[in-house]
């Protein structure tokens, strides 16, 4: 078995192989700008959206899984044809192959790192592994948590104890595999009894502490249990794993661990501290900026206004064309900062105009309050992943 992925796949993505792979690089490169060709079109716009430059797509927006897929699914066929694995699959950029010997899979890595090549992309050398059959069906951690899982509804205390005393020892043994992630959705189809349920949270809040990326997990399994077992959160445990993982991630910069704590503090209904507060308004992302300030003026979760004065500077002549127009146009829908929008005569703007006149924002106001849970809805899925 063959197992590889693409090395920092969207932030390598070269814009200009869009109309190679669409139209070949020879017409491509002949008729660059040519914007009859709908490949030199593609490459314009997603060079618009990195400020001109031809290196990297965006991460997360679903046409670039479409642009994945343009470039992509080409190499497929061509991998099909000229590696003749026996079989395999592809997950946006993470391929696995099987073939009948040692030296197939050799050969065919070496072409697989030429196709790539073609295309300005290379193999992630740390993920690239070569396996003789069989191998695992799952992750090796995920069979031990399994078994270890506490028996929903009548599991004990030193049931869930022994459970993430599992955990975090296999959290320790490979830092970078999620065992917490796991450990923590897993625990959806689990119904801790009242006499479990303050160490329950207890527990999963440690692992946020430990790994902040658990936050998302964390909230959406106590959301199960407020949901199916009216379990009451405690606030008191949330607020103070979150304002540890707020400030160790703001003042590194980590805008998706402080926005999931925004979040987790709105969904779930407790406070972040002052100085938590004061560590997000120091943070230069536009994403934490329009999050904390939408908390801040629709919900209880800051006891006290932002006044930022990096989010002020953003708002300034022509800050539409700058890197922070989303927290730009939030800030003149929504009012904040008003002295400082009017400043900024964004509302001169065009696009703006346009914008704001068809009622485009990039909050949802009620997600907070209407969120569920897909094993809330469900009904848990007995202990399932994620």
């Amino acid at each position: 078995m063959l197992q590889t992925d693409i090395a920092q796949f969207y932030p390598s993505i070269y814009t200009h192989s869009v109309p190679w792979v669409l139209h070949t690089k020879a017409v491509a490169k002949a008729a660059t700008q040519n914007m009859a060709l709908a490949g030199n079109v593609l490459d314009k716009e997603l060079q618009a959206c990195q400020l001109g430059q031809t290196k990297g797509i965006a991460i997360g927006p679903d046409t670039s899984l479409g642009i994945a897929e343009l470039l992509l699914s080409p190499l497929d066929e061509r991998i099909r044809v000229e590696c003749n694995p026996v079989g395999g699959c592809r997950f946006i950029d993470d391929i696995e192959l099987t073939f009948r010997t040692l030296a197939d899979a050799d050969k065919a890595l070496t072409r697989i790192e030429a196709l790539l090549g073609e295309l300005e992309l290379q193999p992630n050398a740390l993920k690239t592994s070569i396996s003789e059959l069989p191998v695992a069906l799952e992750s090796w951690f995920v069979t031990s948590l399994r078994a270890n899982l506490p028996a929903s509804m009548d599991a004990s205390k030193s049931q869930w104890i022994d459970y993430f005393n599992r955990a975090f020892e296999l959290a320790r043994e490979n830092r970078s595999a999620g065992v917490l992630r796991y450990a923590v959705a897993a625990l959806s189809g689990v119904r801790p009894s009242d006499s479990c349920w303050d160490l329950a949270q207890r527990l999963m809040w440690q692992c946020v502490t430990i790994d902040p990326g658990c936050i998302r997990h964390v909230v959406d399994v106590i959301a199960t249990y407020r949901q199916l077992a009216q379990k009451v959160p405690d606030c008191n445990i949330a607020e103070s794993a979150v304002d540890s993982v707020i400030r160790s991630s703001a003042t590194a910069g980590h805008a998706s661990e402080v926005l999931w704590s925004i979040w987790a503090a709105m969904y779930i209904g407790f406070h972040i501290g002052p100085e938590s507060q004061n560590s997000i308004a120091g943070m230069d992302d536009a994403l934490v900026a329009s999050a904390a300030m939408f908390a801040s003026t629709s919900t209880p979760v800051f006891s006290q206004p932002f006044d930022s004065p990096i989010w002020k500077s953003w708002l300034q002549q022509d800050c539409f064309l700058e890197d922070r127009w989303l927290f730009v146009y939030e800030a003149y829908k929504r009012g904040w900062f008003a002295a400082e929008v009017a400043t900024s005569q964004i509302a001169q703007d065009s696009n703006v105009a346009f914008l704001n006149g068809v009622g485009v924002t990039f909050i949802v106001d009620n997600a907070h309050t209407n969120y569920l849970p897909q094993s809330a809805t469900s009904g848990g899925g007995g202990g399932g992943g994620y």
